[in-house]
């Protein structure tokens, strides 16, 4: 089994990472590929809506980011870690960009001679999601939120959900320091056989 986390925070070591490398502990005591993408180290240009994607070449985007060989890194994986931290309420800048780059170039639109708009996949079926969101307010529905919705778009089953509210604001109150939410991050790992 291969799992992708996807970090969506800008600080490389910080408490998004610390829970993706716990859940990596668990499951690499199953013997299974992890591997982590910083988005900060993507450089990914904005989906600037041109349509290429859905018509010109359904499912390649056209903006050279290097965007296309991060999505072979998605689709090798069975499960992706899709982690952020709570910024203004919702995810951060780099997960939000990502979020829409993932979303619009593997969404497929129809419209049938009726006029009914149907919606479909291009991710490969079988991928399932982890969803990890932290940050230091108790408010995080809306940061969980756009993670949610792009999923559930993209037909990536959720199976679990990480939220850590209330961290982040100090040294002191970092999830390293909270034994209950490692452990939790740990068992979430050994849990994916």
């Amino acid at each position: 089994m291969r799992i992708l986390g996807i970090n969506g925070s800008p600080h490389k070591s910080g408490n998004t990472f610390k829970l993706i490398s716990e859940i990596f502990r668990g499951v690499r005591e199953n013997n299974h590929q992890c591997e982590v993408v910083h988005l900060v180290d993507l450089h990914l240009d904005y989906c600037n809506w041109c349509g290429e994607c859905w018509e010109a070449t359904p499912g390649v985007c056209p903006i050279d980011d290097g965007f296309m060989e991060h999505l072979r890194q998605i689709f090798e994986a069975d499960i992706l870690i899709v982690a952020t931290p709570s910024s203004t309420r919702s995810v951060t800048g780099y997960m939000k960009n990502w979020l829409d780059r993932f979303c619009n170039s593997q969404l497929v639109w129809e419209v049938n001679k009726e006029g009914q708009v149907t919606k479909s996949s291009r991710v490969p079926e079988g991928k399932q999601s982890i969803i990890i969101v932290q940050g230091c307010t108790d408010k995080l529905q809306e940061t969980i939120e756009p993670i949610n919705v792009v999923m559930d778009v993209l037909e990536i089953p959720v199976i679990e959900r990480l939220v850590v509210a209330k961290v982040g604001l100090t040294e002191d109150d970092s999830v390293d320091k909270k034994p209950e939410v490692m452990q939790r991050a740990l068992q979430i790992g050994r849990s994916l056989s």
